[in-house]
């Protein structure tokens, strides 16, 4: 973590045109990871029993094992992959938090359903809910939820979440997504932030203007959402800022965030999409659904150890009357 990115830029710069060296006064931490392994531990917290299916190597499972709970099973984990590993550099800029994320996928980019063995089917015809999370980083994302989906239709009556990830650097992922698995209907619920409403717009109509630069108008994101589930007919969670909303063409819930000191970033869509499973696991209207997912994430960024909340920290932050984003209110008001 650092204070202010150009003062952090200035610093590599400098580091640079000397030829090298070591900048100081950044605190760094190492986290769980990466968007499966902690929307699984975030789901653990809240009392679910999540089964995680991931491809990494044996380095890789061994640091599973030192950084997540002992309770989440780790059965399913392959070790004939590469480990991946992401830097995560979080600093002010423009008045906000961010995150910048440098990555090497390791097995993330080539994962796919041909590497479930019957073991792992089993577990998925078991299942209430099956997630696919982090799609883009892989190559060929569209094809593995496209086959995953199909067999959760084929082989079982759970429900599908969806949540692709900033795909800037993997942008012919979405429109493939797009054709094989959202206009297909293979997927109940798709999560998304701002950024990704406007990518998924945009590849469904790639002439309408209104979809370009959607991530710095916040008037157009709830906008953008809505398009999505109107021309898809799929389920639209969308997580902001400053709101969050659920979709499914014209019906619509939408509620502010809370008031969170950020004091971490990284995780904080992995959160609230635990959240947001675990209200459509206890059957919660849509607006105490948005509420409870708003809570997930907000005491985990308030979080300086980047902790997961459990049940009972959820009650005692919502008893406590937490505030509501002035912006967000702002915003929904506009629509």
């Amino acid at each position: 973590m650092v204070s202010d990115l150009e003062d952090f830029v200035r610093g590599l710069r400098g580091l640079a045109a000397q030829g090298g060296g070591n900048l100081l006064g950044s605190k760094h931490l190492i986290r769980r990871g990466g968007n499966s392994v902690n929307t699984a531990s975030a789901l653990l917290s809240l009392g679910v029993v999540p089964t995680l299916i991931v491809k990494t190597d044996p380095q890789g499972l061994g640091l599973l094992q030192g950084l997540v709970s002992p309770e989440l099973d780790l059965t399913h984990v392959k070790t004939d992959g590469r480990l991946a590993a992401t830097v995560s550099i979080e600093a002010n800029y423009d008045g906000r938090r961010v995150n910048l994320m440098v990555s090497d996928s390791g097995s993330v980019a080539t994962f796919s359903f041909s590497d479930l063995d019957e073991g792992d089917l089993q577990a998925l015809r078991r299942s209430d809910l099956v997630a696919l999370l982090c799609l883009n980083h892989n190559k060929k994302a569209a094809d593995l939820a496209q086959n995953l989906f199909t067999f959760i239709r084929r082989q079982s009556k759970a429900g599908t979440f969806l949540d692709m990830g900033d795909p800037s650097n993997n942008p012919q992922v979405v429109p493939s997504l797009v054709d094989k698995v959202l206009r297909e209907g293979l997927v109940d619920t798709v999560s998304m932030n701002e950024n990704e409403a406007g990518w998924f717009a945009r590849a469904l109509a790639p002439t309408d203007s209104r979809w370009t630069d959607v991530v710095h108008d916040p008037k157009r994101w709830l906008e953008a959402a809505k398009f999505v589930s109107s021309e898809t007919g799929i389920r639209v969670d969308l997580h902001t800022l400053h709101f969050c909303a659920t979709i499914l063409r014209d019906d619509i819930a939408t509620v502010p965030a809370f008031v969170a000191e950020s004091r971490v970033i990284c995780g904080a869509g992995d959160s609230w999409n635990a959240g947001d499973i675990y209200g459509m696991l206890l059957g919660l209207s849509p607006s105490d659904r948005l509420v409870l997912a708003n809570a997930v994430a907000a005491l985990y960024v308030s979080s300086a150890e980047a902790k997961h909340p459990s049940k009972k920290d959820v009650i005692g932050f919502l008893k406590s009357g937490p505030s509501l984003s002035l912006e967000g209110n702002n915003l929904l008001k506009v629509r």
